[in-house]
């Protein structure tokens, strides 16, 4: 065995003194990096992952509690994290460490389900104990809801419901109401629409409960309003001056591109102002007009005539004559009566038109447009003609009388008043802000794991160049056993004793030397 490990010990360094040093350097460089390596995967594999043991944060009081019961049981393989508020542990160990809290009642505060509050309670509770303890559980829900949200660290919500009576009317019952306090993320702010989910969250989680019954408020006391209330007024503003840019940006386009043809695109400055009517009339109209040649179609038509032919009694006169009884009229010849009635009834058909027009509510009141122009020769103002000038105007004139057609009491007057054209050298240009790239920046654990990546690439890139290095001087190196040739000598006779010494001489070289002793074997046998 010691010979062997002899023999290997002398293989190897005959190697290693057979090699050149740029060589030597390489399987130097490359058994350190492959120790490198291994030990950094080791390293970041055996690590242990912290997570948070419980999922929501805890007061340090509640922290100091279940610190003390871990360190009591030996478990010290933890991390305090978020100023003493949550505690990190070994993820494999989670679950057998929340077991082992639990049974010794750790820990107390967080949200208590509805079953965990009734699960010992004894036979006989009033009604008034279950509904506490069902409003405590329901509080503690919505809490445990709005704390899903991004940017809630916290909540706390208290919830009034109405008392219920069997003689109030579904219509007369009282509405719910709820009051929140939202403990946001450091530098957290929330957006109307995200303000809007938490408020829907809370009134579709407590039965008959209005938006408008909701207060809510940040850890700093400043309110947070329903979005609606708040952001309504300046949404419509926002998007009324959205419209009125876009019409202005559209007209100043439109001449830019007119006039920069032809006085050239930097010798052209356009600038519109425009007022904009938002309100939306409508209008509706109740039209009656006959159907056909002005008067209509007649649908009925009835005539009744009555006539009368006879004689009448005429009354007498009250009176006192001789022959007369006094308080009797007395009595006249009859006479002959006759009348004649006509009367006729026509029902025409009408067309009853209703027409309901609504106006659109983007109208141009009024338009006022700038234009600057240079100069052909920038230091002579004169040298715009005043036929060019003129030209521009009317141009002008043009885009702001259809602009306005709405209104037809504007005069020509009116209108070159609300055009403005000068010469004047332009003496600088706007320059855009230059759009700045941020770099992102990576985590320490990205950058370790492409380290490592990259030192496991450049591992086998120098094992295989080293194969290839090997193979290739494999092929070019001379045979490691050369032949020896001898300077030819007479031959010499020798003695017994010498031959004996001699044969010695070689068994011992072929069980110390073995290597020389082949090459001596094949000396002899090329010479012979």
């Amino acid at each position: 065995m010691n010979q062997q490990i002899r023999d290997f010990k002398e293989k190897y360094l005959d190697f290693w003194n057979s090699i050149s040093k740029k060589r030597k350097f390489l399987f130097i460089g490359t058994f350190i990096a492959i120790i490198v390596v291994l030990s950094l995967s080791i390293f970041f594999l055996s690590r242990s992952t912290y997570v948070p043991l419980f999922t929501t944060e805890m007061s340090q009081k509640e922290i100091g509690d279940i610190k003390a019961v871990l360190d009591q049981e030996g478990f010290t393989d933890y991390k305090l994290d978020r100023n003493g508020t949550t505690i990190l542990v070994p993820q494999q160990d989670v679950d057998d460490l929340l077991v082992s809290l639990a049974s010794k009642g750790l820990p107390k505060t967080g949200t208590i389900s509805f079953f965990d509050m009734t699960k010992g309670l004894q036979f006989g509770a009033t009604d008034r104990q279950l509904d506490a303890m069902e409003k405590e559980a329901l509080q503690g829900e919505v809490a445990d809801l709005l704390r899903h949200v991004e940017g809630v660290k916290n909540a706390a919500v208290v919830i009034t419901t109405p008392q219920t009576s069997l003689f109030v009317q579904p219509d007369e019952k009282e509405k719910a109401s709820a009051s929140a306090v939202i403990e946001l993320e450091p530098g957290y702010e929330l957006e109307p629409k995200e303000i809007q989910v938490l408020y829907h969250l809370i009134s579709k989680s407590v039965p008959n409960l209005p938006k408008e019954n909701i207060v809510m408020t940040d850890q700093g006391g400043q309110g947070l309003d329903l979005p609606e209330q708040m952001t309504g007024a300046s949404d419509n503003y926002d998007q009324q001056r959205k419209i009125q840019k876009d019409i202005e940006a559209d007209i100043q386009k439109d001449l830019q591109q007119m006039l920069g043809t032809i006085m050239g695109h930097n010798k052209v400055l356009v600038q519109a102002f425009v007022r904009l009517n938002f309100d939306q009339v409508k209008t509706r109209e109740d039209l009656v007009e006959p159907a056909a040649e002005n008067e209509g179609i007649a649908v009925s038509v009835e005539e009744i005539s009555k006539k009368y032919s006879g004689k009448d009694t005429a009354a007498g006169v009250d009176g006192t004559g001789k022959t007369d009884i006094a308080g009797y009229a007395g009595t006249n010849p009859s006479q002959e009566n006759t009348s004649e009635e006509l009367e006729k009834r026509v029902n025409y058909e009408v067309n009853r038109i209703t027409n309901e027009i609504v106006q659109s509510p983007y109208k141009i009141e009024d338009l006022t447009i700038n234009v600057g122009v240079e100069p052909p020769n920038p230091d002579k103002p004169a040298s715009l003609t005043q036929d060019t000038r003129d030209s521009i105007q009317q141009i002008l004139s043009n885009v702001v009388r259809t602009a306005l057609s709405s209104n037809p009491a504007l005069t020509d007057q009116d209108i070159q008043s609300r055009i403005t054209v000068f010469s004047q050298e332009f003496n600088g240009k706007a320059e855009m802000p230059k759009i700045v790239e941020e770099s992102s920046v990576l985590p320490a654990w990205a950058w370790w794991k492409y380290a490592l990546i990259g030192a496991g690439g450049l591992v086998l890139l120098i094992l295989l160049f080293t194969l290839v290095r090997r193979r290739k001087s494999k092929e070019e190196e001379e045979d490691p056993f050369p032949t020896y040739q001898e300077a030819p000598v007479k031959p010499v006779e020798l003695k017994e004793d010498e031959k004996v010494a001699i044969k010695k001489q070689v068994e011992q070289m072929a069980v110390q030397q073995p290597e020389e002793f082949v090459g001596l074997l094949r000396n002899w046998l090329s010479r012979d």
